[in-house]
Order: C-alpha cells, then sequence, then structure tokens
C-alpha cells in the first residue's frame, strides 16, 4: 500500500484462495464483539480471505481475535487488516486488490464520518461489489452503522436524543445514504452502544428524517446494545449476545411532518425488543410480533397511541 494506508495481520501464502463464501450479514452494536456471532462471521468466508476495514486503531488485534481466539473451521486463509489512517486515500490500488479476493469483509469501530464521508468512491464501489458477488459484509460500533440504506453519518460530531428530539432538523442530526448499503438493509437505519448511550430519541428523529428525505411510506430502525449482534442470512434474522441487553427494531410509518426548530412529533409507531437467542423471519412481520406501541409528542416519547 501507498502513503496513508497501514497493512497488518495475516496475509497466508499470497495466493487468492477461491472459494464459494456463505452469505451472511453481521451487526454488532460495540463494546466487547460477540464470539458467537464473530465466528460465524469468520466461517462465512469458508476458508478464504477476510479484510478488515478500519480508519484508527490497531492493525493486528481483529487478525488475531477472528483467527487464534475463536479457532473458526474452516481456518481462513488470510486475515488482513487495511488501516486507513489517511481516509481519503482509501481508494489505494492495494486496498481495492485485497477486497476484490476477499470472501469476507469487517468494518471496525471509529468515525462514521471517516467511512461515509472521506473514503473516496473507489472504496465504496469495491465494497458494494463484495456484497454483489455473495461475500460476507460484517461491522460493529460505527462499522454496523454504515450498513444500513441510511445512516447517521457524524458529521458535525455526534447528536444526542435531547437535541434530535428537541429539532430534528437540526444540522447535527445529518443522514448519509451510502452506496454500499447491504440488500438487506433496504429501508433500514442502523444505530449502536443503543442502551448504554440513551440513543432511543435520536433514533426516531433519524428515522423521521430518513423517511422524509427518502419518501418512504415506512422505515425500520435497529438500534443495537453493546456487546450483541444481529445475524441475517437466508431470510432469517437471529440476535446472539451473552448478556440481558438486546436489539431493538421500531417501525415507523407514514405520515410524518418536520418543521424547523419544532420538536418531533410522532403517531405510527412500533417497537420490538429481541434478546438472546431470538429468530424470526426477515424482513420482520410487525403485524406477527409482540410490539409496544408508540408516539412522540412535542419531542417526549411515550408509550401507547396517542391519545
Amino acid at each position: 500500500p501507498g502513503l496513508g494506508i497501514l497493512m497488518g495481520g495475516s496475509l497466508g501464502s499470497g495466493q487468492d484462495m477461491v472459494v464459494t463464501p456463505t452469505r451472511r450479514l453481521i451487526l454488532m452494536g460495540g463494546g466487547a464483539e460477540d464470539d458467537l456471532a464473530s465466528r460465524t462471521f469468520v466461517e462465512s468466508a469458508e476458508g478464504g480471505d477476510i479484510v478488515i476495514l478500519r480508519a484508527s486503531g490497531s492493525l493486528t488485534s481483529y487478525p488475531s481475535y477472528f483467527s487464534s481466539t475463536l479457532s473458526p473451521d474452516p481456518f481462513p486463509a488470510s486475515v488482513v487488516t487495511l488501516l486507513t489512517n489517511l481516509p481519503g486515500r482509501g481508494g489505494d490500488s492495494a486496498v481495492l486488490c485485497w477486497l476484490s479476493r476477499a470472501e469476507a469483509v469487517w468494518l471496525a469501530g471509529g468515525d462514521q464520518w471517516d467511512y461515509l464521508g472521506l473514503w473516496p468512491l473507489e472504496l465504496h464501489k469495491a465494497l458494494a461489489e463484495v456484497a454483489e458477488r455473495g461475500g460476507a459484509v460484517g461491522g460493529t460500533s460505527a462499522g454496523a452503522v454504515v450498513l444500513g440504506e441510511a445512516a447517521f453519518d457524524a458529521q458535525f460530531g455526534t447528536v444526542t436524543s435531547e437535541t434530535a428530539l428537541g429539532d430534528p432538523l437540526n444540522e447535527a442530526v445529518s443522514l448519509s445514504y451510502p452506496s454500499f448499503a447491504q440488500p438487506e438493509l433496504s429501508g433500514v437505519l442502523v444505530d449502536s452502544h443503543f442502551r448504554q448511550r440513551s440513543r432511543e430519541g435520536r433514533m426516531l428523529a433519524f428515522l423521521a428524517r430518513f423517511m422524509t428525505e427518502q419518501n418512504h411510506s415506512s422505515v425500520l430502525g435497529i438500534g443495537l446494545d453493546e456487546g450483541v449482534a444481529v445475524i441475517l442470512e437466508n431470510d432469517s434474522l437471529k440476535v446472539s449476545t451473552k448478556g440481558q441487553d438486546g436489539a431493538w427494531f421500531y417501525e415507523l410509518r407514514a405520515p410524518v411532518s418536520l418543521l424547523p426548530g419544532t420538536p418531533l412529533n410522532l403517531s405510527d409507531l412500533r417497537r420490538i425488543k429481541m434478546g438472546a437467542g431470538s429468530h424470526v423471519p426477515w424482513p420482520l412481520d410487525f403485524d406477527s410480533l409482540d410490539v409496544d406501541q408508540m408516539h412522540v409528542e412535542n419531542g417526549v416519547v411515550k408509550l401507547g397511541v396517542p391519545g
């Protein structure tokens, strides 16, 4: 790799291991990785090549974890971290070469604006092609957030639930629509560190912006607590975690009206929490599941229907 790109991990023999991967999408909420879901991701490569993409952090932690710690079967041919410490250089020919031969790609946590706003179009295109050829894709924290059709991009820094609910058209409530959004996440927005950082309110503001900006009749939000993983495969969804936290799903349906400087108001909103071992068809059918009816009144999130 050239200037601004660092590479580390297990490069294998240098030969491209050509195998047929298992298409899976793994989303994690940050904090400690879930070992079961991580092993599922690694084994999706079916003995092929795995690439970890990140803009900060360690070159060796994920290669060691994915290979030595998890002891996957089959063992991957290579596990390489590509660190774009100058994100704008992410279109480097070495990065694109490794992505073109990868059976599985993992996006580490960090600052999602590095991924969404600073990575060049060539890298975005190469990421999209991983899914198109049936490769496995996964990510944690910011690396999971950027995989939805819509993503909070943090271009102007983070935003709290209080700020987002008080004015969902605030500049800080900034969304991007990634060209490498995963096909399973059409109409979906993902957020991480969910319960730990009290992010339900901002999720609802994000969904309202998403719906109005893309003129959708309904949108879905996935909020992932730390240490929680969602596995999407073959039109099914599984939740994996060792603790009591879970994955939170929000369905928002039209109409939604947003006015500058005005607190959020939503009427047609439903929520589901799923814990460890949950296994349901994907996409979700909210009519067949145990849901909480919710609404937002003048920026305040409330259970039940309006009135």
